[in-house]
């Protein structure tokens, strides 16, 4: 079975963390006890990872700067040369930081010296400001930070690089890029969102005995723990049209690639049968193009909307490929109109920028919109914030589920909790990966798997395909190796 827990997967914003911390002091366990294991925890990964050099440990003011202070004392008793740089020694810290640097026992140097040659480099730790920092470091710190950021000086963070704002990913001015993060019992937004993964290097999440509810969670990062159990596998009496079929809306004569990207997508994804939708003077390339997905004329919205009727269509993806105007918004239109289960992607979000209630309006009650940042900002132009912000607020206006396409997708649902993916490949960074990603979510969809978690499962899925064929991927490949991303999640589960 899979090795990680749903719970563990719950990302936790600072502020609600800070509660965690409180409810788990109050509930008996002290906090200078949480301090010493935060720190443990992070010298084991340091030992662990590194052989023994000069370490400087940069201590800030909070909490934070405790933990270091522990760091730098486990090290120096394991034989590792450390210095303390900081410009808040014990008389002039308080609560458990102040427990944690009287423990050390040793001055530290002033922080503004952290960046002073060396002969070997050293090790880096971060232990400034973690996640309670909401606001620009100043600029002294900033410049501070950049001169430390040198050619092989390794740094670890701990619970996050200074300067990267735990809720949002947003890095605040200057951050430190960190080889290595050790943050404590579950991830923080921040670590996954926008610049967080590339500033946060290898990720570690140590238990400390933290006492956190589910309902702290604000989002979960997307594993197949969280979806595998709702992917069905095919009975042993199985026929193609009871696995569910999909339609898919083909776009005009000589743009027809995208829509059968989708199609075979959907067919790997596990649908029984695949049809495009087609005006007949594009049928003849799509019968050149197609083997396993059928073709079927359908020249006006009345022909799309019986196609989308038949009991055999479980499904329908309109968008890729698609040209604007009022004939394809009216075709569009006509196969949400049905009611049966959609992915929205690609021209048919942006075709209705400047109306989008009547495209809102239109969506069946099981819908997926897959923006990417550029579909997202022309349909929903006054939504602002983080991704996950902004993600939420566009699914509650729509009332159904929203994909928002990008290094971090985030998968946002009326009354679900929000999923973040990070399981991807910057080669999917190619043409056609959408196209691709909105034929596995509809083949899910097909088979009766929910919105929000076909979305998910989807976009895991997609982004292990992507990682399975690396450099030189094109869309062409995608779908190919979806099966051996479903055979292995079989295995996995077994």
């Amino acid at each position: 079975m899979f090795n990680q827990e749903m719970a563990h997967r719950a990302l936790i914003l600072p502020d609600q963390m800070a509660k965690v911390d409180a409810r788990t002091i109050a509930a008996g366990t002290p906090g200078i006890t949480l301090m010493e294991r935060a720190g443990a925890a992070v010298t084991r990964v340091i030992r662990g990872r590194w052989h023994r050099r000069p370490v400087r440990v940069l201590c800030g003011p909070g909490q934070n700067g405790g933990d270091g202070w522990v760091i730098a004392r486990l090290l120096r008793e394991a034989g590792w040369p450390v210095e303390v740089y900081s410009d808040w020694p014990a008389d002039k810290l308080s609560g458990d930081a102040q427990i944690a640097a009287q423990r050390c026992a040793w001055p530290p140097r002033p922080l503004g010296e952290a960046a002073d040659p060396f002969i070997s480099p050293p090790l880096v730790v971060d232990a400034l400001f973690g996640a309670g920092l909401s606001r620009p470091l100043k600029a002294s710190l900033a410049d501070l930070l950049e001169a430390i950021a040198r050619p092989g000086v390794p740094v670890v963070a701990v619970d996050l690089p200074s300067g990267l704002d735990g809720a949002t990913g947003e890095a605040r001015g200057a951050a430190l890029n960190a080889d290595a993060t050790v943050t404590f019992e579950r991830l923080k937004p921040g670590h996954v969102l926008s610049a967080g993964p590339a500033l946060c290097g290898a990720l570690f999440v140590a238990p400390i005995g933290l006492e956190v509810a589910d309902a702290d969670a604000v989002a979960r990062h997307n594993h197949p723990s969280l979806w595998w159990a709702e992917v069905p596998l095919p009975p042993t009496a199985a026929h193609k049209y009871a696995r569910g079929g999909v339609l898919v809306l083909s776009g005009p004569r000589h743009q027809g690639g995208a829509a059968r990207l989708t199609a075979y997508a959907a067919a790997r994804a596990g649908a029984g049968a695949v049809t495009l939708a087609a005006t007949g003077a594009a049928l003849d390339i799509h019968a050149a193009h197609l083997d396993a997905p059928m073709v079927a004329r359908a020249d006006d919205p009345a022909a799309l909307a019986a196609l989308a009727n038949s009991k055999r269509t479980a499904a329908v993806v309109v968008g890729p490929g698609l040209e604007g105007g009022e004939a394809a918004q009216e075709a569009v239109l006509a196969l949400l109109s049905v009611g049966k289960p959609a992915v929205v992607d690609a021209s048919a979000l942006t075709m209705f920028e400047t109306e989008p209630d009547r495209l809102v309006d239109a969506l069946p009650p099981k819908a997926v919109l897959t923006p990417h940042e550029g579909e997202f900002r022309r349909l929903f132009p006054d939504v602002e914030g983080d991704p996950l912000t902004r993600a939420g607020a566009a699914a509650t206006r729509c009332g159904r589920t929203v994909l928002l396409k990008g290094a971090s997708t985030v998968i946002a649902t009326p009354g679900e909790v929000p999923v973040i993916n990070t399981h991807a490949s910057p080669y999917l960074a190619t043409a056609g990966s959408g196209d691709t990603l909105a034929g596995i979510i509809a083949g899910l969809m097909a088979q009766e798997v929910g919105a929000h978690i076909a979305a998910a499962a989807g976009a895991w899925i997609h982004g292990d395909a992507a990682q399975r064929l690396g450099p030189g991927l094109t869309a062409d490949d995608l779908a190919g190796a979806v099966p051996e991303v479903l055979a292995g999640l079989a295995d996995q589960a077994e």
